[in-house]
């Protein structure tokens, strides 16, 4: 009887591929990426981090992507940008923390939308320079820093997060002196600096403060040019004119340490006798969103990414 069945199973699936011309496909359930649940932001990995960012960055508006990162924790039930850090490992010994920057608020360089997540690292990748020589020529794109940031800083991190990190379009100065916002370009970053209008908000610094009487109105509408504030800086009440703050203040392992913004002070010091040739904006070691740093002069990096 046991061999009957058996002949009868296999005469009917002979059958089956006959009259359909397939053969029984296998399963794909078992390729199917594992479902989502909400857990905190440090126990996500970083693939399961890139799902959730790209649900947020399908979604058809803000407001419903940010119903999705609510749903994740990422989006407090009050509405605010989640506090919670996420613990990464740069070179496979020294932990660092990243928190959310911002959401649904970088375009991705290769035009397929926005990105979902934007970070920030909490404390700083590195102490650096921004150029090899004193001087702002080129500005952010042709920065030893940036240049630095696109080889070697990405060795620090581990795979599974650079996998996840997107190319991102950031709005810079890529030229140095300059007093036209239209002379502005976009740099394509998968790691980069935050800019001073994206820490500050709209700025209105009077280069007064600096002992200069040309071009006030021209260098500020350069300097809000570079894209827009993030949402981690508004929620801590950072605004150009807010003096010390204590979110943006650095301590390392040296003291307090100014970081970079990758903004160049657009002003052409020529015949002022400043023993540079020009200056980049930075945040100062006490957390003053206002400050000047001469190219040469190591400070601390804090990198923004986005997923």
């Amino acid at each position: 009887m046991r061999k009957l069945l058996v002949a009868l199973v296999c005469a009917l699936s002979v059958a089956l591929i006959a009259c359909s011309g397939q053969a029984p496909q296998p399963s794909s359930k078992g390729s199917e990426q594992p479902e989502l649940t909400r857990k905190a932001l440090d126990d996500y990995s970083w693939a399961e981090i890139k799902q959730i960012s790209s649900k947020i960055a399908s979604a058809g508006s803000d407001e419903k992507g940010r119903e999705i990162a609510k749903q994740f924790g990422l989006v407090e039930e009050d509405g605010s940008l989640s506090t919670q850090t996420k613990q990464i490992v740069l070179n496979g010994t020294r932990a660092l923390d990243v928190r959310l920057a911002g959401i649904r608020h970088d375009e991705r360089s290769d035009g397929s939308g926005l990105a979902g997540l934007t970070f920030m690292t909490v404390g700083a990748l590195d102490i650096r320079p921004m150029n090899d020589e004193d001087s702002i020529e080129g500005g952010w794109g042709a920065s030893t820093l940036r240049a630095w940031l696109g080889s070697e800083a990405p060795k620090m991190f581990d795979k599974d997060l650079m996998d996840a990190i997107a190319e991102v379009n950031k709005p810079a100065n890529n030229s140095g002196i300059v007093l036209d916002p239209a002379d502005l370009s976009v740099s394509a970053d998968k790691l980069w600096l935050f800019s001073a209008h994206e820490v500050c908000g709209d700025i209105s610094w009077d280069i007064d403060e600096y002992m200069q009487k040309r071009g006030t109105e021209d260098i500020d509408s350069v300097l809000n040019a570079e894209g827009r504030q993030y949402e981690v800086f508004a929620q801590a009440g950072v605004t150009y004119n807010s003096g010390a703050n204590p979110f943006l203040s650095l301590e390392n392992s040296t003291g307090a340490s100014p970081w970079w913004y990758r903004t160049p002070y657009p002003f052409d010091w020529v015949g002022y006798d400043t023993g540079t040739n020009g200056f980049f904006l930075r945040v100062s070691n006490v957390g003053n969103p206002e400050s000047l740093g001469t190219p040469q002069d190591p400070s601390s990096v804090v990198v923004g990414f986005c997923v």
